[in-house]
């Protein structure tokens, strides 16, 4: 009798179990559809929000080139949907407004204010500018300059353990023509790219990068990308004993030990290429040192790194000729 009792409350306690879990469920589903009804009724209502955009000048004479005094980056307040305002910090939403040079020519400066019904339409009339910054800028056009330049990638690799580069780093164009007014391009050395960042490097990469042109608004160019190729190839440990040689041949001397051991680091396509005639090492004096001389490496394949010398110094002795 008691087992049946207990078997009882056992069952109408996973009932109620049953129930409890039900009824949470269906809170949290009307609670998140009560959630996602709100959501969507906020991203349609309209919203002020702040917005940034670079100007692009179209249409300038071929030998001609404008420079603007101030910042070619306008702050804009515009009123727009949740959506919009989404798609804006998602980036999906251009950041360059257009400028037609041929509505613009007989000026010297370029009213924004006039512009705004433009810009709206670039943006397909998806938002309303209420408010831009600053509302003028002056400009200057003058003969266009043209100065051929190096690219400079922005490199930041880590390896895996065991990897290296196998090579130099290559990467095509590597040099761009630039245009623009004298001011602007005369101190320009180089046009660097964008920041390439990546990890865990074991296979070779070829990678389409940017130019960073957002630091010279005046500049143009036709090239905006370069080609860059990162050899990647596993690296192993090689060891050679090389005999110790004097700077000076003609003084009778005699080094303990008279070899030392180099090891390196080299490319396993490359382990075979390495030979002992490929390295010279040199014994020396140096004036932090007593009766004891400095090794130091003066020839080595340059298809190594890493390069290590053991013992670092040693004994010696001058013998009478």
């Amino acid at each position: 009798m008691k087992r049946k009792l207990l078997q009882w409350k056992q069952v109408i306690k996973d009932k109620t179990r049953k129930r409890y879990r039900r009824r949470i469920l269906l809170f949290f589903s009307c609670l998140l559809l009560a959630l996602g009804f709100w959501f969507l009724n906020i991203l349609n209502k309209a919203h002020r929000f702040e917005l940034s955009s670079n100007l692009q000048f179209i249409n300038l004479p071929d030998d001609k080139a404008l420079s603007t005094k101030e910042t070619r980056t306008i702050s804009f307040t515009v009123e727009g949907s949740g959506w919009n305002f989404i798609r804006s910090r998602m980036q999906l939403i251009s950041d360059t407004l257009i400028v037609d040079y041929r509505a613009i020519q007989d000026k010297e400066e370029i009213d924004l204010n006039k512009l705004l019904l433009d810009f709206e339409s670039q943006w397909s009339r998806k938002m309303k500018i209420m408010n831009v910054y600053p509302t003028k800028i002056n400009f200057v056009v003058e003969r266009k300059r043209i100065k051929k330049v190096p690219i400079e990638p922005i490199l930041n690799l880590k390896f895996t353990d065991g990897y290296d580069l196998s090579e130099k780093i290559n990467w095509y164009p590597d040099s761009v023509y630039i245009s623009g007014p004298y001011e602007s391009i005369k101190n320009i050395k180089s046009i660097k790219t964008t920041p390439i960042i990546l990890q865990n490097l074991n296979v070779n990469n070829s990678i389409d990068v940017s130019l960073d042109l957002q630091s010279f608004p005046n500049i143009n160019t036709k090239i905006k990308t370069t080609r860059v190729n990162i050899p990647v190839e596993q690296y192993t440990e090689g060891i050679m004993n090389i005999g110790i040689s004097q700077r000076n041949e003609t003084v009778g001397m005699i080094t303990f030990p008279s070899k030392c051991t180099i090891k390196y680091k080299v490319a396993l396509s490359n382990y075979n290429k390495i030979i002992q005639q490929s390295f010279k090492v040199i014994a020396e004096p140096d004036r932090n040192l007593k009766n004891r001389l400095r090794l130091k490496l003066i020839s080595s394949p340059s298809l190594i790194k890493d390069v290590q010398i053991s013992p670092e110094t040693v004994e010696y002795i001058i013998v009478r000729r």
